[in-house]
């Protein structure tokens, strides 16, 4: 059986993107330019996502009740830049 496609979403950068998810502190890092970390997997059915180290240092019930709201979904392009600054290659 076939992979599923990931979903894509509309950049304002990046145009048509597949989505990621990635904590609210590398957006915030993007906005400031200053790295906060990029701690990056990359799902089965081929989403990829990302948390600072903060977020990495937190065991996964102190993760969870941060919320949905301490995630937030961008394109890969974005996911790719935020990897850069970070000094991230992916995979």
């Amino acid at each position: 059986m076939a992979e599923a496609p990931v979903p894509l979403v509309t950049c304002g950068t990046h145009g048509r993107q597949p989505q990621t998810f990635v904590c609210v502190h590398i957006v915030e890092a993007m906005r400031t330019g200053e790295p906060t970390g990029f701690w990056w997997s990359r799902s089965e059915d081929g989403v990829w996502d990302a948390v600072c180290n903060e977020c990495n240092s937190l065991s996964q019930a102190e993760f969870d009740v941060l919320g949905a709201g301490n995630i937030k979904l961008i394109c890969l392009g974005c996911y790719e830049d935020a990897a850069a600054m970070n000094e991230i290659e992916l995979e």
